[in-house]
């Protein structure tokens, strides 16, 4: 009203602003929506139907303006499936009219367990301060890979036929491995063979142990296999494979039951053919595990089975000895007994000896030399010795000693006896021989032998007090604890000296770790497999030192809880586990190394010394 009273125009600059803000608004709100929507995360396999001799890759893929930034997916519990190798990164950048962007793929390498339809759990990834979540992804797993593996259909997904082109080309058809048993049943203590056999249609060029679960219930042995084996044909479902032989045990079961033999898993490293011209062939990295096994294990009878019967079985001989023939009283004899043929030798307790009450009979002490004999049969011989000393003079005869066992094959028990042994006794120089005849002394005179024992006297006039005895003065205790003294002192020092030796580790942990590193990165270009060994000994090696670690506390699973008893943060556990995955998937997968990975461990391995050595922890 002023403003017209006086004849000026209204002031309208606050409704102008409201109007100029709601432009920009309206000009930047669908572009920031944009950046919030820039990263994306996504999970693909590649294939839906596997068959369970079939290895199949998981990717996850983080793309978008912030995907530098993403850090280690966390896999959940994969039920149906095994990660045998991962993750492998790789990071890819574009320049799309003046816009960046970027995206990064995490592979797995799965094979699976058992037959059926399995879900894989959305997988959490963490980028920036937001962690995002895969869809979950569903595969079947069949019996046999009578047909290809399926392509999964995502024509959304522009990395689905890189993926696919990746992915192995020889199917579970092709190369296999089974682990057999050479009878689907024995009994206690009766020996079985495990054989591990590769069947293969392509060219191998090596083979490895990726995983052996330790087998529970056994004593086992391991057979000897050519390291260059040969191999036989064999015809299985109409098809035809040359069949090696990779890896024997002798196993021995402790207990009657069903026991179960777990899968284990073996690298391959197989030659495919390329396309269907035969070009662009090379070596491919296979993932391949056995079926689980089950053993029938039956009782020893009970009927007929002797008494004293040391659950030993197979087929023996007993033999026994004495080092000498002859001998003094108080003089040390050997009695050697000695246990050979075929069966469970190491599972045998010690002969006991029956009651030789003319002989002071000592512990005894045994050798076991066994080793495999007649093919694929463990046996050799097992010795006993026991020390004895003999008592008493004469002709003195240790009887028959027997151990009994069943026999597998014959399905009865036997028992094995030795000869009678003799040995002549003489009587000893210092066996006391005047104490023999004492009862047949003559009477004689009391006379007096010398001053060792001299008369009663009936008064002493010079009797005094007598002097302290030594060990009730002060000199004598003081003198007493200078050993307790000397003792505790050596213990301190000792104590100080290994704290000195731990701290000394520890001062040394970075240096010696970047040395290590140093050797690794002169076998980049001519050894890959190689660098990949001296990187994760690098870098396991500076954790082992840094924080007192032992060997077996840096190996698997048992990293992440030692590092978290250390109070290391999570993030940096994240970190380390990942560079050593990527270390351990590098030794079975050395063709897919190149340069720029091999340089981003090593950078990523002196990243996380030098946090550790920043963080003080």
């Amino acid at each position: 009203m002023r403003d017209l009273e006086a004849g000026r125009p209204p002031n309208n600059r606050p409704a102008l602003c409201s109007l100029v803000f709601i432009a920009l608004l309206a000009l930047y709100a669908p572009h920031a929506f944009l950046l919030a929507q820039d990263v994306q995360v996504s999970a693909t396999t590649g294939t839906d139907t596997v068959s369970v001799q079939e290895q199949f890759q998981l990717t996850i893929t983080v793309s978008g303006r912030d995907a530098g930034d993403a850090e280690t997916p966390r896999l959940p519990a994969l039920k149906g499936f095994q990660v045998v190798a991962g993750p492998s990164v790789s990071t890819q950048f574009q320049w799309i009219n003046g816009r960046t962007s970027s995206s990064r793929s995490y592979v797995y390498i799965l094979l699976p367990e058992k037959e059926g339809q399995f879900t894989i759990d959305p997988v959490d990834v963490t980028v920036g301060n937001r962690i995002f979540k895969t869809q979950p992804l569903s595969v079947r797993v069949a019996a046999a890979s009578s047909q290809a593996s399926r392509p999964r259909k995502s024509p959304t997904d522009p990395s689905a036929g890189e993926e696919l082109s990746q992915a192995s080309r020889l199917t579970g058809e092709q190369v296999f491995v089974a682990a057999e048993l050479d009878r689907p049943a024995a009994y206690s203590g009766q020996q079985v063979t495990l054989s591990y056999h590769l069947y293969t249609q392509v060219v191998i060029s090596g083979i490895q142990l990726q995983e052996n679960p330790p087998l529970t219930g056994f004593w086992v042995e391991d057979l000897e296999v050519p390291q260059n084996p040969v191999g036989t044909r064999r015809t299985i479902n109409g098809r035809e494979y040359l069949d090696y032989v990779i890896k024997k045990q002798a196993l021995f079961p402790n207990a009657p039951g069903r026991l179960k033999l777990p899968a284990s898993t073996f690298a391959i490293s197989a030659k495919n053919s390329g396309d269907i011209f035969g070009f662009f062939g090379g070596t491919e990295t296979l993932y391949r595990k056995t079926r689980e096994e089950t053993l029938e294990v039956k009782p020893l009878p009970v009927q007929n089975r002797p008494a004293g019967f040391s659950n030993a079985v197979g087929s023996f001989n007993l033999t026994g000895s004495l080092d000498k023939t002859e001998a003094a009283t108080g003089e040390a004899v050997t009695l050697h007994l000695k246990l050979s043929g075929r069966g469970n030798l190491k599972m045998i307790p010690d002969i006991q000896l029956p009651n030789l009450p003319d002989f002071t009979v000592y512990s005894s002490k045994h050798t076991d030399n066994v080793r495999p004999f007649e093919g694929n049969l463990i046996g050799g011989d097992k010795t006993w010795e026991y020390v004895i000393v003999p008592k008493a003079p004469g002709q003195q005869t240790i009887p028959a000693l027997s151990i009994s066992y069943f026999d597998p094959e014959k399905e009865k028990y036997e028992t094995l006896k030795t000869s009678p042994l003799s040995l002549k006794v003489v009587r000893g120089a210092d066996s006391g021989g005047g104490m023999a005849g004492l009862s047949g002394f003559a009477k004689q005179n009391l006379t007096r032998q010398g001053t060792d024992i001299n008369f009663i006297k009936l008064n002493a006039p010079d009797l005094g007090p007598a002097a302290a005895p030594i060990y009730r003065t002060a000199w004598f205790f003081l003198l007493a604890l200078v050993p307790l003294a000397i003792n505790i002192a050596l213990l301190i020092h000792q104590k100080t000296q290994a704290a000195d030796a731990v701290l000394i580790r520890t001062r040394k942990a970075r240096r010696t770790a970047l040395q290590r590193l140093k050797s690794a990165q002169k076998a980049e270009s001519t050894d890959p497999r190689r660098f990949h060994d001296e990187a994760a000994a690098a870098l396991g090696g500076y954790l082992a030192d840094r924080f007192g670690l032992p060997e077996i506390a840096v190996a698997g699973d048992a990293l992440e809880k030692s590092l978290t008893e250390k109070s290391i943060p999570e993030e940096i556990i994240r970190e380390t586990l990942a560079c050593l995955q990527e270390c351990d998937f590098g030794r079975f997968v050395a063709t897919s190394a190149t340069p720029e990975k091999m340089a981003a461990i090593a950078t990523h391995i002196r990243r996380i010394v030098d946090t550790l050595e920043r963080a003080g922890c």
